[in-house]
């Protein structure tokens, strides 16, 4: 198989993204660890698969990027609770230097909130967007049939089975709740994203958006990108930190989260196009020039190898911030105006 037929497949070129960005940006699995055929593999089934899935369920059943946001937090619970199980994990809290911090019911919220903002901003999010701006000819159709999407969302049902550390389960009533907590999250993506939806597209019927009346595409947010790296380094140095404030827990979780619901407020607010456009790239770029700062750090101590998902990071930042928008996906991705009076 040729690497053009790979730059060309939305589909083998998520199942290569989704694991760079869940794994390799991270330093969970260095690039020499992740290359190994057994542990690409492994990783493209769950992190690939699991942004197939999200993306092709939100596509088909028209939920927008409101839906693929919940579907991606669905996924890190799924991840993270039920596979990895490093909610539930005591040596993985110890690992990353918190500890007992904020357990309750032998969860550790304030690590489970973290890795749920990571995978649902990277591991999910951030992959689907970046295959679709290298193909954007692919963005208003599906990837795959419906026997293609059953296959991949077995794949993903596989991988507890595959990998899960069923060694640290917790008691069978907290697994429960995490199971009915995806559930609920998911059925939330179908209810929001569609009511979200229908009511952009009411309000794009009554007053309809300027960039379709021939008016020039408005030049995107440079500081989207500035603002994005601030939030995220923020919310990641808060994280590891917070358990040596002497804070309750429940403040401390908060002042983590409190960059992630900045930015939250203030990308929709200062973006002149959608997630999609100029701006959704910018914010990614910004996302990605942190985890360039990380790699490094993470290759100073010792782990030389994070200097090439380094690179890696910076040119995919780099090609972001710097490439003009794809023909047509501009404008349809502008936010419909707000009314006036």
């Amino acid at each position: 198989m040729g690497a053009s037929r790979v730059v060309r497949s939305p589909v083998l070129l998520v199942l290569l993204v989704a694991p760079f960005f869940g794994e390799g940006l991270s330093g969970s699995s260095p690039p020499f660890e992740l290359l190994l055929p057994w542990n690409l593999a492994f990783m493209a089934a769950l992190y690939g698969c699991g942004a197939l899935v999200c993306r092709e369920v939100a596509h088909r059943f028209g939920l927008g990027f409101t839906g693929l946001v919940l579907l991606a937090i669905a996924y890190a619970v799924w991840e993270e609770a039920l596979v990895d199980r490093y909610w539930f994990f005591p040596q993985f809290w110890a690992d990353s230097g918190v500890g007992t911090y904020s357990v309750v019911w032998h969860t550790n919220v304030l690590l489970a909130t973290h890795l749920t903002v990571f995978h649902t901003a990277l591991s999910i999010c951030a992959s689907v967007l970046v295959v679709e701006w290298f193909l954007p000819q692919a963005r208003a159709r599906t990837w795959v049939g419906r026997p293609g999407l059953v296959l991949a969302g077995l794949v993903l049902a596989a991988t507890p089975v595959i990998y899960g550390e069923f060694d640290q389960r917790p008691p069978i009533p907290v697994l429960v709740a995490a199971g009915a907590l995806l559930i609920a999250v998911v059925v939330t993506a179908f209810l929001v994203g569609r009511r979200r939806r229908s009511a952009s597209a009411t309000f794009s019927r009554r007053r309809p958006d300027t960039a379709m009346l021939g008016d020039d595409v408005p030049r995107p947010r440079r500081g989207l990108g500035v603002l994005a790296f601030a939030c995220l380094a923020a919310h990641w140095i808060l994280t590891y930190a917070v358990a040596e404030t002497g804070l309750v827990w429940p403040l401390g979780v908060a002042l983590s989260l409190l960059p992630v619901a900045i930015g939250l407020v203030l990308v929709p607010r200062l973006a002149v196009t959608g997630p999609y456009g100029s701006d959704g790239r910018r914010v990614v770029a910004g996302l990605l020039a942190f985890f360039v700062l990380l790699d490094l750090l993470i290759a100073l101590v010792g782990q030389y190898d994070m200097v090439l998902s380094a690179i890696a990071a910076a040119w995919l930042a780099w090609w972001l911030y710097t490439r003009r928008a794809a023909t047509g996906l501009e404008a349809a991705d502008r936010p419909p105006p707000h009314p006036v009076g």
